[in-house]
């Protein structure tokens, strides 16, 4: 995964607006999600590219981590 950045994290913790964090590439970005996916999950997060694009659904972060758990 080597898209290059800013890309950015979003999510929502609670209200109506959404959080946003800012990582320097994809790869940053997914392993924030990896350390924080027990709060995460429930929050729906979402990796978007510089100009806010999403790059990565929830779903495709749930499967990720799925994954994850299999091969650990």
């Amino acid at each position: 995964m080597s898209i290059q950045g800013p890309v950015h994290l979003r999510w929502r913790a609670s209200g109506a607006a959404p959080e946003t964090e800012t990582f320097p590439d994809l790869d940053a970005a997914f392993d924030a999600v990896e350390e924080r996916w027990e709060t995460l999950q429930h929050q729906a997060p979402q990796i978007l590219d510089s100009r806010k694009i999403l790059l990565i659904s929830t779903e495709q972060l749930k499967a990720a981590m799925v994954e994850e758990e299999d091969a650990g």
